[in-house]
């Protein structure tokens, strides 16, 4: 199994508690489907939508419906729980989406949202460092004359020193300003603020217990280690649980 299918797996194990045989679930941001495919073995029943199909390359799990990213096309107060994996991040404007997700459930409804953590941003930005040294190593010979014909172009080409600011430097993950602004874009305290103020009461917001960084240095590494490393280094996922006002 892939590592990332693992680690999705682990935090919807936190999580499936709340999802019922019966339920009408809305996934959103299905990708792969895979996560869909997981809810299914509860005995849930699932719609998953998302903005845009998964690459070519990926093995696809369960149907996905493409939609707008604005307008979930399903009717008021359809479903009992709204879930979405690492998704709300990765949203503009996420008080509409919260508007829209609150309308499709129904009186009481859960929506269930699993989110990066600062523990996240701070050590995938650390990482950047190591993974860019293994390109390097990796490219060899190769990379080496890449890198001086790239250098030799920015004599006349002063934008490549910006490039390589931003190859050096980590940025955004999110739709936010900057890496470092996403230490608190990304913290428990303000993705509580949001939740409360569109509407829901916040019923649990667990860490997932795990820990891994947005690039895979160590990919052999199971999942009892990172268990352990959460427990020191601090969890990457934080697991929202609320119901609807």
């Amino acid at each position: 199994m892939p590592l990332l299918n693992e680690l999705r797996q682990e935090e919807f194990n936190r999580i499936r508690k709340f999802i019922h045989p019966g339920d009408q679930v809305l996934e959103v941001g299905g990708g792969t489907g895979y996560q869909a495919q997981l809810i299914v073995t509860t005995g849930a029943h699932v719609d998953s939508i998302d903005v845009a199909p998964p690459p070519k390359a990926r093995e696809t799990y369960y149907p996905v419906t493409l939609y707008n990213g604005r307008d979930i096309p399903f009717p008021d107060g359809r479903f009992d729980v709204v879930f979405s994996s690492n998704v709300l991040e990765h949203v503009l404007h996420p008080t509409d989406l919260l508007a829209e997700i609150r309308r499709v459930l129904k009186d009481g409804g859960l929506a269930i949202h699993v989110l990066p953590t600062p523990t996240w941003r701070l050590w995938t930005s650390l990482a950047r460092y190591p993974h860019l040294v293994r390109r390097i190593v990796h490219a060899g010979a190769k990379g080496t004359a890449a890198i001086a014909m790239a250098a030799e172009a920015a004599e006349v080409r002063p934008a490549f020193w910006r490039r390589l600011r931003r190859a050096l430097w980590d940025g955004p993950h999110g739709e936010y300003p900057t890496a470092v602004s996403e230490l608190w874009y990304f913290s428990r305290r303000r993705w509580e603020r949001v939740f409360r103020e569109n509407g829901f009461d916040i019923l649990e917001a667990e860490p997932a217990h795990l820990f891994y960084s947005g690039y895979t240095i160590f990919p052999g590494m199971g999942l009892t280690a990172r268990r352990k490393l959460a427990a020191l280094l601090g969890s990457s996922t934080r697991c929202f649980v609320m119901r609807k006002q």
